[in-house]
């Protein structure tokens, strides 16, 4: 098959990584990028060695040169960019959040189905060798039972409240940015939680800054999980199991080293090597699932995601964040003309 082209659109940070990680991937070419600022498209281009820049995202997702497109601009825009380039034939890698809420996702996979167009959110994670190991530990019954997740991602955000993580405009808040990643590693474990509550921090521009939360199932299992923008921490991960543990290194997201504890304190500890942050092992998938002609990934599917954002609105809908698509519903007359409607609720 032909080497498959893909398309960047965005230039933050994320776009800059996963455009460093893409020269480790083992098949596939950097075709083109997008930004809506010509010396920003053009420096992107320059540094990351990619032939096209483009000033417009319209531009990309619709030219000839480019078969998946890759969404790395804020949250709130990944609907409707992805849409586009589903109509178009493109197929789609969407930053998570995929969407901003289930309904969205929903609407888009409907299309997706109805274009018979390969779309998958871009749960960079799932596909990271210590993710690997340990589904393979769990599946094996090395821990037992699994019983408890903990997982953590903290960080120092920013402070100024036009920055896209405070920006209620552009689908800010912990939660929705790294909160999504220890949801998402309960929920590769245990599925769609029976019990969701949580503990939120809500900051001066209305989105969350600061939150536990506790997922529970019908089973017996929990999941403890903590998100946040105001303070690093080690950000570590541990599956507990009747027989065992398993132990992510810092940094568990990326980790590059996983250890298997037993009941009897023998220790398995396993370390990765690898070039990059890991960006090119959910590339590598696409190629793959684009070489077999799926239009879903196997290993993190349309209804994972759907699981996801199932989750996650029930978790902001109990902090009070909202954002304006979440209110006007998904008929896509109405998202030409949004309706700034903003409920604030202060806990």
């Amino acid at each position: 098959m032909n080497e498959v082209r893909w398309g960047i659109l965005g230039t933050g940070n994320i776009a800059h990584t996963f455009a460093k990680d893409f020269q480790y991937a083992k098949t596939g070419t950097l075709t083109a990028v997008a930004s809506r600022n010509k010396d920003t498209a053009d420096s992107f281009a320059s540094e990351h060695d990619i032939e096209l820049a483009m000033v417009d995202y319209y531009s990309l997702i619709n030219s000839q040169e480019v078969d998946v497109v890759y969404i790395a601009t804020p949250h709130s825009t990944h609907y409707e960019l992805a849409r586009a380039a589903i109509l178009s034939g493109k197929s789609v890698l969407c930053e998570k959040p995929f969407t901003l809420n289930e309904a969205q996702a929903k609407t888009l996979f409907e299309l997706a189905e109805t274009h018979q167009v390969f779309v998958m959110e871009a749960m960079w994670t799932r596909f990271q060798p210590a993710i690997e190991q340990a589904i393979e530990w769990v599946e094996e019954g090395e821990i037992g039972d699994l019983m408890g997740i903990q997982a953590s991602f903290n960080f120092k955000g920013p402070t100024d409240p036009q920055h896209r993580l405070l920006n209620p405009d552009l689908g800010g808040g912990a939660l929705m940015d790294i909160g999504i990643y220890p949801v998402f590693l309960a929920q590769l474990f245990l599925g769609r939680p029976d019990f969701v509550q949580n503990q939120a921090v809500i900051g001066d521009t209305d989105v969350d800054v600061f939150e536990q939360i506790m997922l529970g199932w019908e089973n017996g299992q929990l999941a403890s999980l903590e998100a946040s923008i105001l303070s690093p921490a080690p950000n570590r991960a541990i599956l507990s199991g009747t027989q065992g543990y398993i132990e992510f290194g810092s940094q568990w997201y990326k980790a590059k080293t996983i250890t298997l504890v037993k009941s009897d304190d023998s220790e398995h500890a396993i370390e990765f090597d690898y070039e990059g942050e890991g960006y090119q092992f959910e590339i590598e998938e696409v190629n793959r699932c684009l070489e077999e002609g799926l239009l879903q990934s196997p290993n993190h599917s349309w209804q994972n995601t759907l699981n996801l954002l199932s989750t996650l609105d029930e978790i902001r809908q109990d902090m009070g964040v909202v954002y304006d698509d979440d209110e006007t519903g998904i008929d896509s007359d109405e998202l030409e003309h949004h309706h700034h409607e903003h409920h604030h609720h202060k806990h």
